[in-house]
């Protein structure tokens, strides 16, 4: 079926919006990938992916997919700490204990927080009487200290910086104020502990899933924010280990994180994490599957572009998927781009249109991948601008290497060609073909993959027109 067919245009339809936050549609045609069940499995913890990987896309859905598969007796709050809460969360601070440490608590007391209003919500019919009377704990510990609102990240970090000592306690017992002085354990640990418990015993048959989104937000690189996360990732860990359940009861976290700034912290134990994490990717039959249901019923992609392959024999859609870094974000925009550049009346994105339509995407590209890395290695501009105006392919790493000893003399004394080649091939803006065999390979398309000591480098396409790149002839 064509757009004639349907007696519509190019122009008529409806891509989405091109991030999660804006788009009012999404979950109309929503994809489930298999990131999505790992979500809602009380498995995984951690979530990591590029920018426009679909993070947020999944963050957001999650109250809605987790009634579909554990009922009304699974709550979901969604935590996006804005920069107030950050910032009081920087400031905080333990006597006696290390940073990271004392991060780790003030995000245990933010979630345990959390938690306990969002366990206010689930069903009573659906609580014995041991849960009931924790639910009136809770509600008298909420009602004391946040009065009529529900609490956030940033009015319970703005709280906890002012001392926990000024905490109502009631609830449990403690009277008001009670100071830590008197206490035999930390302040911090006991309160959690308090609050968490609670929330256990309301979760003996219910699920309380607190998700944290756009954490890299207030991200800049220094020690304090790694702290922070490295914090956050420890207490989401903690948490998971004492009160989550494989079967959609308990207490559960996740966050989503950018893979650059996650595999940039370096923290004890870290190894401990790696059966928690779960990296977000897609390949081109999903991305396929996402753009169909964006189409009208009895419409695939394939059915919007002119008929034939583009140069090197490639279907027009796979020719846009090639110069992505599989992030439904990319195919989103180029096909706004070509739909954009397509004129009124027309019933097919023509192949010309898509090749004018690039040299502005690739521009676009070039411009995001600047924005994405700067913030994880301040020299990254400079080191992608090296690659301006040089050609498409080199034999060897070697001889990418020598090229960028040329054309950028100071970022290969000041770093090293060799973690020059890493931070380039980390971000999938060059690949390379092993043994002069096969296709040149991406970390985009394969999160597992190392950067091998030998075999031809080759700049990702989406970035040709962008830098100006020529294609070398093969020899």
């Amino acid at each position: 079926m064509r757009l004639e067919d349907l007696g519509i245009t190019i122009k008529d339809l409806d891509f989405g919006g091109v991030d999660a936050e804006s788009d009012r549609r999404l979950a109309d045609y929503f994809i489930d990938t298999p990131q999505v069940d790992e979500a809602l499995s009380f498995r995984s913890a951690h979530f990591i992916g590029r920018k426009g990987s679909g993070k947020s896309s999944i963050f957001t859905q999650l109250p809605r997919l987790a009634v579909e598969r554990y009922g009304p007796g699974c709550r979901v709050s969604l935590m996006t700490p804005d920069q107030y809460a950050w910032g009081a969360l920087r400031q905080y601070e333990e006597r006696g204990l290390l940073p990271e440490q004392a991060h780790s608590n003030a995000w245990k007391f933010t979630i345990a927080v959390d938690a306990a209003a969002a366990a206010l919500e689930t069903p009573v019919d659906l609580h014995d009487e041991n849960a009931r009377k924790a639910l009136e704990q809770i509600r008298t510990f909420v009602a004391k200290n946040f009065g009529d609102d529900a609490p956030t990240p940033t009015t319970t970090a703005q709280r906890l910086l002012k001392g926990l000592e000024a905490f109502n306690l009631e609830a449990f017992g403690f009277g008001v104020g009670f100071e830590r002085s008197k206490q035999e354990m930390p302040l911090t640990p006991q309160v959690i502990d308090l609050l968490l418990n609670a929330v256990e015993k309301v979760c003996g048959r219910v699920g309380v899933l607190v998700a944290a989104d756009r954490l890299d937000d207030s991200w800049d690189g220094s020690d304090v924010s790694q702290s922070l996360l490295i914090g956050l990732m420890k207490a989401t860990k903690e948490i998971n280990d004492r009160f989550s359940h494989r079967d959609g009861t308990g207490l559960h976290v996740v966050t989503f994180l950018r893979s650059d700034i996650y595999q940039g912290l370096r923290f004890d134990d870290k190894d401990k994490h790696r059966a928690v994490e779960e990296e977000i990717s897609w390949n081109v039959d999903l991305l396929r599957d996402l753009v169909n249901a964006r189409l009208p019923d009895g419409l695939t992609v394939d059915d919007i572009f002119e008929e034939g392959d583009m140069r090197g024999s490639i279907a027009p859609f796979n020719y846009l998927v090639k110069r992505t870094f599989l992030r439904p974000r990319e195919i989103i925009q180029f096909l706004q781009l070509c739909q954009k550049r397509t004129p009124a009346g027309e019933t097919e994105i023509a192949k010309d249109t898509i090749r004018d339509a690039e040299e502005l995407y690739s521009a676009w590209k070039v411009d995001d991948l600047k924005q994405e890395y700067r913030r994880v290695f301040s020299d990254f501009d400079d080191l992608l601008e090296a690659l301006r105006q040089t050609q498409h392919r080199f034999d060897s790493i070697e001889e990418f290497s020598a090229a960028l000893k040329e054309k950028a003399p100071r970022l290969v004394e000041s770093h090293g060609d060799r973690e020059l080649v890493q931070r380039l091939f980390d971000a999938s803006i060059i690949g390379v073909r092993m043994r002069n065999a096969g296709v040149a390979r991406f970390r985009c398309e394969d999160p597992d993959l190392l950067l091998p000591s030998t075999g031809s480098v080759y700049i990702h396409q989406s970035l040709y027109k962008g830098l100006n790149i020529s294609e070398k002839r093969a020899s």
